[in-house]
């Protein structure tokens, strides 16, 4: 957030500034909600999710056995959640003109769903990343899961969608405070194409353990009809 000073006969620029806060970095909210689900920040207690709740950008969010969670964003995006997952909103600002729609989530594990409202254009940025790999979308509806072994498996049903090996790491740095974000070494000096693989409608890619993307296969005419976040009807 951006630091002020008020001073005398400042009320009124202030009153600008808070607005103009509000409206780039505003919380998504429950729309609908199966079973449990939780949100949580750094050294805070969790706190149990209802439809209606609001959810800010560095929240973390974690569903429980069972659940299933949507949020909706101030652009009408919608980011659904199944069970066992945690994922954080580690950016989400949709004000200040079309450039500024900016929207990053972290899935630590389990499986998503997303629905954009339109095509991510020029700087905006629609992404979802998990330890090893980044999902950079295009536009419009996609599923991301990240599996236990390491390995990720995007599907886009409509719009495309950039995949990469993920360069920068969540750890404990030399600073040691835990979650900092830090970037590590970039990989070695290899063409684009080996890291990064554009993945388009109807299409799905398998990201090793190690970040790379492999190649791009068809989705069967059920795979999307059979996935459970995309056909859920709150």
């Amino acid at each position: 957030m951006k630091k002020f000073s008020l001073g005398a006969g400042a009320l009124f620029a202030c009153a600008l500034f808070v607005q103009r806060v509000s409206a780039e970095a505003r919380p998504a909210q429950v729309s609908a909600l199966e079973g449990k689900a939780e949100r949580s920040r750094k050294g805070g207690q969790p706190a149990r999710l209802a439809v209606g709740a609001t959810v800010s950008q560095g929240d973390f969010i974690t569903t429980f056995a069972g659940a299933r969670l949507e949020l909706k964003f101030a652009d009408a995006s919608l980011l659904r959640i199944g069970p066992g997952a945690k994922l954080q909103i580690s950016a989400a600002h949709f004000g200040g003109g079309p450039a500024k729609r900016q929207m990053t989530a972290r899935l630590f594990f389990g499986n998503l769903w997303a629905k954009v409202t339109t095509a991510i254009q020029g700087e905006q940025k629609f992404q979802i990343e998990t330890e090893n790999a980044v999902a950079g979308v295009r536009g419009t509806t996609f599923r991301v899961d990240a599996r236990q072994d390491k390995s990720v498996l995007v599907r886009v049903y409509a719009g495309a969608v950039a995949v990469a090996k993920n360069v920068p790491i969540y750890g404990t740095p030399a600073s040691g405070k835990p979650g900092e974000r830090h970037e590590v070494d970039g990989p070695d000096e290899v063409s684009r194409d080996k890291w990064e693989k554009i993945v388009g409608k109807q299409m799905q890619i398998l990201i090793a353990a190690d970040g790379t993307p492999g190649e791009a296969t068809r989705l069967a005419d059920t795979d999307e009809k059979a996935d459970d976040l995309g056909i859920w009807k709150p």
